[in-house]
């Protein structure tokens, strides 16, 4: 399972930068990015993000901006970022015991950037534990009842005549009426699902191939494949183009 990172810094040279460190320590990590926080909190609302790099001043023309700092104060009230690894970026002296304090930060990185230490924190950040996600589940509701199905264990999602269709990776199906892809995805954290039609939702650790061409999504462990709609096409690209 790819590791997330986002990126949260307002200059654009020094955010092309770090990016490029993070993938020399991992290049397989899938990086966002954003230059101000209401699109950061977008994204770690939208996605489930393993590791922030968060520069403290994202309006150097304010002098008293710390924006930085509470866009993760606000990001630590919600249940499943309260652990996740914190790489504040900083030219601020005073910011070290703050951060390691009130916010449990992993560490910080000094301006002007030492590219064999950020590469050595971003590696420590990106080797910690994420159990979190192997605990994701999806609610899906039936009676009256929420049913909660691991992340993991759903290969993808249908939706016919009303009814949805759990295709789960040991071959059992499972049922729940009155639901819609839309429901599915508004619902739940799900950033690991993704939607390839208009009538399935696929599990991004269970894609195996993708043939744009013929539009179809082969799936792992010979567990058959899925259509790619022709509207959802340019959607699913720019997924494997992060």
């Amino acid at each position: 399972m790819n590791k997330t990172v986002l990126i949260i810094e307002d200059d654009h040279a020094q955010m092309e930068y770090l990016k490029q460190l993070v993938y020399e320590v991992n290049a397989a990590v899938n990086i966002y990015t954003a230059m101000e926080s209401a699109g950061a909190y977008k994204i770690l609302m939208e996605k489930t993000i393993d590791v922030f790099l968060v520069d403290i001043i994202l309006n150097p023309k304010s002098s008293s901006d710390t924006s930085g700092i509470k866009l993760v104060e606000k990001m630590r009230s919600i249940p499943k970022y309260m652990f996740t690894p914190v790489l504040f970026v900083t030219s601020l002296e005073d910011a070290s015991g703050y951060a390691y304090r009130d916010l449990n930060c992993l560490g910080y990185i000094e301006k002007p950037f030492d590219s064999v230490n950020v590469k050595r924190m971003i590696g420590k950040a990106l080797n910690y534990s994420t159990e979190k996600e192997k605990d994701l589940t999806i609610c899906f509701r039936k009676d009256g009842i929420l049913f909660p199905i691991k992340e993991n264990d759903i290969v993808y999602i249908e939706s016919k005549n009303h009814v949805i269709y759990i295709h789960l990776a040991n071959g059992d199906e499972t049922r729940f009426p009155y639901m819609t892809c839309k429901q599915i995805l508004e619902g739940n954290d799900t950033s690991h699902m993704m939607q390839c039609s208009r009538s399935i939702i696929v599990n991004k650790e269970y894609v195996y191939n993708i043939d744009f061409v013929n539009r179809y999504i082969e799936l792992k462990n010979n567990l058959g494949q899925v259509e790619i709609g022709i509207t959802y096409k340019k959607k699913v690209n720019s997924e494997y183009e992060k």
